[in-house]
């Protein structure tokens, strides 16, 4: 045994002053227990892109399967690899959900769709840049002379941005497709999904409509003009107007009528 007095006991351990050394516990994601050998860092291994504010937070751009349950949620499901990074391909996916449009003529009942979950839609991210995919609603829907006469069942729609089928944006309500007949549209959201520097990539999820969706006021609601009961809920009307002395004919999306007294 050595003498006491040959034993050494700092009271304080400044810290290290280089902060590349300084961070290195800090950034550690995994310690060895071997001992440490000198002039060696194999022991550890450093997360290249660790969570802001914290070491060892794990490792970034982890798996992005995202399943809800809420009517019109978008959805993400994929395979991972032995670090639960997320890998290619995924799966982009669309709960289904109940879209309510106003009565037809007088009826006091509104008219609901059915709009069945999607068919999953395999996804690739791309090897540079960003690809995005839309999510959308539609129904189909026939003009009579008293209001749009929605189908009982619709469709989501999932596609690529750069090839879509139709025009369709958050203020796109509905579509004339002649002779009567229409399709009526919501935007439910879109994904982003942008390949990183180090390889892996992450996916983005811009969710426009969450929860059932309603095609404004749907509630039945009436006035008397001209002696008569007349219909005054929201929603898509057939006008008559006059240009120039001539009638032409027009779509107009109606909501608030109010009989003026």
């Amino acid at each position: 045994m050595p003498d006491t007095s040959d034993i050494r006991i700092p009271s304080f351990t400044a810290p290290i002053a280089d902060s590349q050394v300084g961070n290195l516990y800090f950034d550690a994601i995994s310690v060895s227990p071997d001992p440490i050998k000198t002039g060696s860092d194999e022991l550890f291994e450093v997360a290249s892109n660790s969570i802001a504010g914290g070491g060892g937070g794990g490792i970034a751009n982890e798996d992005v399967n995202f399943s809800a349950s809420a009517p019109f949620a978008i959805t993400i499901s994929g395979a991972t690899d032995e670090n639960s990074v997320q890998t290619s391909p995924f799966t982009i996916g669309c709960i289904g959900g109940t879209g309510t449009y106003p009565a037809i003529g007088q009826a006091t009942t509104p008219q609901d769709v059915n709009f069945p979950n999607a068919t999953g839609v395999s996804a690739s991210p791309p090897s540079s840049g960003v690809t995005s995919w839309r999510v959308y609603a539609k129904v189909n829907a026939t003009m009579t002379s008293e209001g749009a006469n929605v189908n009982s069942s619709g469709t989501i729609v999932i596609e690529l941005q750069s090839a879509e089928s139709q025009l369709v944006g958050s203020n796109t309500r509905y579509v004339n497709n002649g002779l009567g007949s229409y399709t009526f549209l919501f935007l439910i959201g879109s994904v982003d999904a942008v390949r990183l520097s180090n390889g892996k990539y992450a996916v983005k999820i811009n969710q426009v409509q969450i929860g059932n969706y309603s095609y404004g006021n749907v509630e039945s609601t009436t006035a008397t003009a001209g002696g008569s009961t007349i219909s005054t809920k929201d929603g898509l009307r057939t006008f008559t107007i006059c240009i120039n002395g001539e009638p032409f004919t027009c779509d107009i999306d109606v909501s608030n009528i109010v009989k003026v007294t």
